[in-house]
């Protein structure tokens, strides 16, 4: 918390330093571009490239903002990619990144910030402030999101901006009831003296309004079906913003639409109606209630660990937090150097968490202190398994590591995987068995790390088995992958013993305490029970649930007869595991729910991306 009063007053300082009074707005034109999308079409290098030709033949134009969705997946390359190309630019370049350069990030999000800095910006120019953010969810799939640490930043950047200075606000999203926090962003900005919020993501012009904020939704910058791609010139005057499309090096069409500028008024808002949780009502009366919450100033992209007593958690801050579970209070905390993904694990009377930073950590459950780290060399994404006092942890850049649970030791390492790892492996005697999002599932050997099988979906990065954590029952794998198939392999020989798509689960998973039974989460509204105890795919019992879609891999868990549903915005569904039902829905918050953690008898730990933690009774 000092940390975050001391950066607070660092930059309220700052940005009143820059602008002592408000000023009049001046005459200036800026370019934007969005959804560059390097590296997914063959011509997508080739349309930046010459826009960035036409932006430096323009020299009226003073600065260009790119708002999102900069490359296909992220990667390391891709940036770097992108970084040699922007340096043609002859002038100021803002940027902030989308979905697609945070969800698929096999280096945790973390070469952005290495490269071009912080996911934020504020730019000032003529009288107006300029404010952009990151967006999320980071490397998990769910609705758009602006992640908590950029919400937390926004707020002491506005509450630091003079209260009639001008300012336009750039995000990837736009802010309506898709972007499952739009509401607390709407509010932050109603603060200020908006003008605008510039966002692209539908890759479309189209203005619509933001609660009464102007919104404007940009081109994305690749040709399509076009001859070339495009981009947009806004011209600013004290009176109006002005978007012109503008053809690479061919024309500038007329306006198609117009901003006017001056004070922002606006009437006051009905808060509550943004978000319903009318439903907890019902579940009240059922005995469901809040217990404790909490919210952390990060996200909790992780799933939780918990041995009954505590609750471990990490958040992508880089901080692992160990609370009690019976009020939320802190025992301890840890940081690490750099944002955390992937889900601590405890083993005995110690926690495994990797991080970014490209390290294992083994901290003491008790107090804390850690024990050892073991280096990887790049960023971990992916949760260790531990087996016989061996940890198991995937990299995200083809490696695949086994780490001396005692020392911290490498024992051996696989190279040459294709697609990085973000799951948490299943172990048996013989082997370990992950997916990657390189549409591969692997057995390792557990002695040396050699292949001994392998599989590919054949249907490309979109379509693998990378989520979801594997599950050995028997002599079985057993794994569920993007391209809607849940499969069986023989342990030892790789061999498909059974596969199907009929439920249409995507990445949610779970298990019954016994594994004779899996809960599989259909994209749509279904949950289906299949009874595996015979080495078949049996299904039991489908639920339809109250919801028309749902696309969030987080684990499902079993706990007191109940089967516990995650849902993309913050509501906990309890189905019983007799497939009789529906028994409850109870809202925590309105983010993607990460995490589930029974307790005990009768208590369940939620954690939702926007950094809530709640404990459940019910």
């Amino acid at each position: 918390m000092k940390r975050l009063l001391f950066a607070f007053f660092a930059l309220a300082a700052a940005l009143q330093a820059s602008v002592s009074h408000a000023q009049d707005i001046g005459r200036f034109r800026f370019a934007w571009l969005s959804d560059v999308h390097l590296d997914s079409f063959a011509y997508a290098e080739d349309d930046l490239r010459q826009a960035i030709e036409d932006i430096n033949a323009d020299t009226t134009i003073a600065f260009t903002i790119m708002s999102g969705d900069l490359t296909e997946f992220g990667a390391t390359q891709e940036f770097e990619h992108l970084k040699r190309m922007i340096d043609s630019l002859d002038r100021p370049c803002l940027f902030v990144p989308g979905n697609h350069d945070v969800n698929w990030s096999e280096n945790g999000c973390t070469v952005f910030e290495r490269i071009f800095g912080d996911q934020h910006f504020v730019y000032d120019i003529s009288g107006v402030r300029f404010i952009g953010c990151g967006a999320g969810p980071m490397l998990r799939m769910g609705p758009p999101y602006i992640p908590r640490e950029e919400i937390v930043w926004l707020d002491s950047t506005v509450r630091a901006t003079p209260a009639d200075m001008p300012v336009v606000f750039v995000n990837h999203f736009p802010l309506d009831g898709s972007l499952s926090n739009s509401g607390e962003v709407i509010d932050i900005l109603k603060r200020c003296n908006i003008q605008a919020a510039l966002c692209g993501h539908l890759h479309v012009n189209r203005a619509y309004d933001a609660e009464g904020i102007p919104g404007v939704i940009g081109r994305s910058s690749l040709r399509r079906s076009d001859p070339i791609g495009g981009y947009n010139i806004v011209d600013v005057t004290p009176e109006e913003m002005v978007f012109h499309e503008r053809i690479i090096k061919d024309r500038t069409l007329p306006a198609w639409h117009r901003v006017r500028l001056g004070k922002a008024r606006f009437e006051s808002t009905d808060t509550a109606s943004r978000y319903d949780y009318s439903m907890n009502e019902a579940a009240e009366k059922e005995g469901v209630t809040t217990l404790w919450q909490l919210r952390d100033v990060a996200d909790i992209a992780a799933q939780g660990a918990s041995d009954g007593r505590r609750v471990v958690y990490a958040n992508t801050e880089g901080y692992v937090y160990a609370l009690d579970s019976r009020n939320g209070r802190e025992l301890w905390h840890f940081r690490t150097g750099n944002k955390i993904f992937g889900a601590p694990l405890i083993v005995g009377r110690h926690v495994l968490v990797a991080s970014t930073d490209g390290k294992l950590y083994r901290l003491n459950l008790r107090n804390g202190a850690c024990d050892w780290t073991y280096d990887g060399g790049y960023p971990f994404v992916s949760c260790p398994a531990e087996s016989d006092g061996v940890v198991y942890l995937g990299g995200s850049n083809g490696r695949f590591h086994a780490v001396s649970f005692e020392t911290g030791q490498r024992i051996w390492v696989t190279d040459g995987l294709r697609g990085y790892i973000e799951a948490r492996a299943a172990v048996d005697d013989k082997h370990v068995y992950i997916g990657t999002w390189g549409a591969m599932f692997y057995a390792l050997d557990r002695t040396d790390g050699h292949i001994v099988w392998q599989f590919d979906t054949e249907r490309g990065r979109y379509f693998s088995p990378g989520a979801c954590w594997p599950t050995v029952v028997g002599d079985r794998v057993i794994e569920l992958s993007s391209d809607y198939f849940v499969r069986a392999f023989d342990c030892a020989t790789g061999e498909i013993l059974w596969a199907s798509d009929e439920a249409k689960g995507r990445e949610s998973i779970g298990f019954s305490a016994d594994l004779k039974t899996m809960y599989i989460k259909a994209i749509d509204n279904r949950i289906t029970a299949v009874d595996i105890s015979d080495g078949d795919y049996a299904p039991l019992w489908v639920v339809r649930m109250p919801y028309e879609s749902n696309f969030i891999p987080t684990r499902m868990v079993c706990a007191d007869g109940l089967l516990f549903v995650p849902t993309e915005f913050g509501v906990v569904h309890a189905v019983r595991c007799d497939g009789s039902g529906l028994a409850w829905s109870y809202k925590v918050s309105n983010a993607a729910v990460t995490s589930f953690n029974s307790v005990a008898q009768g208590r369940l730990v939620v954690m939702t991306m926007d950094g809530t933690v709640t404990c459940i009774g019910y």
